[in-house]
């Protein structure tokens, strides 16, 4: 590498000097790896939005606004990763199924260090800095890099920022990592680089928009999985110089333990990955490489994982459809799932690339090409072949296509570099210069033609300009558009920037309605701002829905009403669908009081418009109030006797539902399901659910003395006595009440979660649709959600985890010597070593014929011999 520096002139200036010295290959790597880098942040930053202090909007990132608040303001200041918020779905377990770590990330940068701590710390990091780029330690570049990354994190962010460099973190960082995997598994130059390059089409591919991993994806709201494909792309470079070396097994396991925990599906990839670069080259060591690293892996991110296993059968499954299109998704991509998605860039051409990639890889022993190859097999077989069920097939093609991209770019890489050594050949050039000015050349023209690829599309072209719905920029023309960057700008804007039409909607109207709502909340009896913090007068809130409630930013604006009144206005509709098995009762309603409402979940009995119903159903769940700004639904519900029109605002007509309380007596006794448990609880709770108020509760579990039935059986009625329920008090993750009656079951309104605890009561017991029943044992009862064995042994491995890691670093690295990296087999080295090959034929080109007028055995035979190597006939392993 350091050959293609020129001599260092003395007279020069020490920057001269310096920049002298910096090899040719390096000044490339850093033009195409900075310049894709920067390329992404240009698109994703239109007109400095990055930097403006706003509320980012738009698809699911509108909705993800509450998440990282929430964390920051109830579950950290209780050291708690997860827990339970009232704010979502009569309530939820917050982040039990949901990727905490890039809302800590957003925490983090958020909030910073407090002020007059900033003042020492800030100077002291930049001071460390400049110490640590002067002395050059070990690893100084990794050094400067996590102080960087601290002096970022101690800064205070406003949140609106916070949120948007964040969700765009994945984006920018991923072509570095991309160079990563490159360096870290030997690629020669120029591989790294164009591994790099090779991430600009996955990250601008429009055939996909919500599936994860590229632009269009992350704007809906997928940018953990950008996180999570960016730890993976580096883990992936670790995996295979590890299988070849048995180093890196610390930060191996470290990415792979963070890629799942930013998302689980790309840990996935990660593993499927994992078990190809095993079958490429198995051996004793190697396996013990990859089983130390993922027990580390599982073991640090147990705290989350082990829970979210163990608590499966509480997933709510949103029966996605199967794709079955197998050809175009897999293929030419002529039948995708909207109008505005096309093959861009053509798959086939990048399939035809990475086939010539994996021949290269045969012939130059490229074990990172085997291992992209079959894993990009191995998840189209899994495309097509994987059972419909909780696991979206479609959420397989980001991987799929991301193994295409990179294995394409193995292929120019190659290709490159083989074009560079023959004319070092031909030239007989003893240093290399001449090739690696072709395959650096080279690299950095196919870099501008990807810029110029997704970049025309993007219309983000410098000194572009539109004519009509034509993009012209440099005599080049073009009517393609990708809508990526424009999402950006809307997203970015925030909600302040959202302005309506003349039908409504915009900023000003979304925060008059949350401000109704709280006066009606103090009017109510409190809205906990007080000093004894009265919450009294807060409550859930039902609203009907429409698409035309993009008006605010996107129709999951309202959602964010639990944090703009700090907890006060629950909102039924949530945004993490799987995470609460009170979700499709909740679509269920909401299809009752929307004449347009979205039914996002698959596979229930929905009805039409039906006031009678969705009200019952609100006093089921108990809902305080319901709102509704089309002229059916306001004109009905007016005539409702158990609603009462309490408040306006813009286009919105406030109902209070009575008879709506969140903890109330039974009129008659529960019935056990005999047949029925967590996993198969949807269908038979659903049934019940729809047949009103009137039915008799079923649950999972209760005293011996409640009659037990089948799901398919009538229950018989059994009367209750009267109870009072009084002195309700409720908090964020608990709830008390007094009775005037023990020994009677009570319905606490409030979504069931095994995490649940009851004092002064038996219980609780899961209750149809999905709430909780107790009997009370005492006068005053109190549930409140806790940690449970299987959360305390979670935290436990989780510290063991950290304890080997810690281990792991302050022990000695092992010498296997040769024999120790033998594997019992190397699919990679089964072909001829190209790399060995083409070098020596360079060198002996280099060296030139002899000349005929020396005698045998002058000065030419003897250099000749001197530089004479056997020709490599394939068979030593590489």
């Amino acid at each position: 590498m350091q050959g293609d520096a020129p001599p260092v002139d003395e007279t020069a200036s020490p920057v001269a000097a310096w920049l002298r010295r910096v090899p040719f290959t390096r000044w490339v790597d850093l033009l195409v790896v900075l310049g894709s880098a920067w390329f992404v942040l240009w698109v994703v930053n239109p007109d400095g939005v990055l930097f403006s202090r706003t509320t980012p909007t738009g698809g699911d990132l509108g909705a993800h606004v509450w998440g990282p608040a929430f964390l920051r303001d109830e579950l950290v200041p209780s050291l708690r990763l997860t827990g339970w918020t009232p704010d979502w779905y009569a309530g939820f377990p917050a982040y039990h199924f949901y990727m905490v770590i890039p809302m800590l990330a957003v925490v983090a940068v958020d909030v910073g260090l407090a002020t007059p701590l900033l003042v020492v710390v800030l100077p002291t990091l930049v001071a460390v800095g400049v110490l640590v780029a002067r002395r050059r330690p070990a690893h100084h570049r990794w050094w400067l890099a996590g102080l960087a990354m601290a002096a970022v994190l101690v800064v205070p962010v406003h949140y609106g920022m916070a949120i948007k460099w964040v969700t765009v973190a994945g984006l920018v960082v991923m072509p570095i990592a991309g160079w990563a995997t490159g360096r870290l598994a030997g690629l020669p130059f120029p591989g790294p680089a164009l591994l790099s390059v090779a991430t600009l089409p996955f990250l601008f591919d429009r055939s996909f928009n919500i599936m994860g991993g590229n632009l269009m994806s992350t704007m809906a709201g997928e940018f953990a999985y950008a996180l999570a494909v960016s730890a993976c792309l580096v883990y992936l470079g670790l995996l295979v110089r590890g299988l070849e070396t048995v180093r890196g097994r610390v930060p191996a396991a470290l990415l792979l333990a963070l890629t799942g925990l930013c998302h689980l599906l790309v840990a996935f990839y990660a593993l499927v990955a994992s078990a190809v670069a095993v079958v490429v080259r198995p051996g004793r060591e190697a396996l013990r490489w990859l089983l130390t690293t993922g027990a580390v892996a599982g073991l640090c991110s147990a705290f989350w994982v082990l829970p979210f296993w163990w608590r499966r059968d509480h997933l709510n499954d949103m029966a996605w459809h199967k794709l079955t299109s197998f050809r175009s998704y897999l293929w030419d991509r002529d039948d995708l799932a909207a109008d505005f998605l096309t093959n861009d860039p053509p798959l086939q051409v990048v399939i035809l690339l990475a086939g010539v990639g994996l021949l290269l890889s045969v012939a130059f022993r490229r074990r990172l090409g085997f291992v992209l190859a079959g894993s990009a097999v191995v998840l189209g077989l899994a495309f097509v072949h994987l059972p419909e069920g909780r696991l979206y097939n479609g959420r397989i093609l980001p991987a799929y296509y991301l193994s295409l991209y990179l294995l394409a770019a193995v292929a120019v890489a190659d290709a490159l570099r083989l074009a560079g050594r023959l004319l070092d050949g031909l030239r007989r050039s003893t240093t290399g210069r001449p090739g690696r000015l072709v395959s650096g050349g080279g690299a950095v023209a196919a870099f501008l033609a990807v810029v110029l690829l997704v970049g025309m599309p993007l219309r983000v072209m410098p000194l572009g300009s539109m004519d009509g719905n034509t993009y012209r920029w440099m005599g080049l023309e073009t009517t393609e558009l990708n809508l990526g960057r424009s999402w950006v700008r809307w997203n970015f804007e925030g909600y302040e920037n959202r302005v309506g039409d003349s039908s409504g909607g915009g900023w000003e109207e979304q925060r008059a309605l949350a401000n109704t709502m709280m006066d009606l909340a103090r009017a109510g009896g409190g809205d906990g701002s007080g000093p004894d913090g009265d919450r009294s007068g807060c409550g859930r809130l039902m609203w009907e829905y429409g698409s035309e409630l993009v008006r605010y930013g996107t129709p999951m604006a309202l959602m964010l009403l639990p944090h703009w009144t700090d907890g006060c206005i629950g909102s039924m509709e949530g945004l993490y669908f799987e995470a609460s098995t009170t979700t499709p009762y909740h679509f269920l309603v909401q299809s009752e009081l929307s004449v347009a409402p979205s039914r996002a979940q698959r596979g229930l009995p929905y009805r039409g418009f039906d006031l009678d119903a969705g009200v019952d159903h609100l006093q089921q769940l108990g809902v305080r109030w319901y709102t509704a700004f089309s002229e059916r639904a306001v004109r009905e519900a007016r005539a409702h006797p158990d609603l009462d029109e309490v408040a306006t605002s813009g286009p919105w007509t406030i109902f209070e539902v009575r008879g709506s309380t969140l903890v109330a007596a039974l009129d008659v006794e529960p019935a056990v399901y005999a047949d029925v448990d967590h996993e198969g609880w949807l269908d038979p709770a659903v049934e019940a659910f729809q047949l009103g108020s009137t039915a008799v509760p079923r649950t999972i579990g209760g005293p011996a003395s409640w009659q037990r039935v089948a799901a398919d059986e009538d229950p018989e009625r059994r009367a209750l006595p009267v109870v009072a329920v009084t002195d309700l008090v409720e908090d964020v993750d608990r709830i008390s009440f007094r009775v005037d009656r023990v020994g009677v079951p009570v319905l606490v309104r409030i979504s069931y979660f095994p995490n649940w605890e009851a004092s002064g009561a038996d219980g609780p017991w899961r209750a149809t649709p999905n709430l909780m029943v107790v009997v009370p044992t005492a006068e005053e009862v109190e549930l409140s959600y806790g940690r449970t064995a299987v959360d305390l042994v979670a935290i436990l491995l989780t510290l063991v985890g950290a304890g080997w890691v810690v281990a792991m670093v302050r022990r000695p690295r092992r010498d296997l010597g040769a024999d120790g990296m033998v594997g019992w087999f190397d699919v990679a080295a089964a072909g001829p070593d190209g790399d060995r090959r083409l070098d020596r034929w360079v060198e002996r080109r280099a060296a030139g014929p002899e000349p005929e007028e020396w005698p045998s055995g002058g000065p030419a035979e003897s250099s000749e011999e001197s530089v004479r190597e056997p020709v490599d006939d394939g068979d030593e392993p590489g």
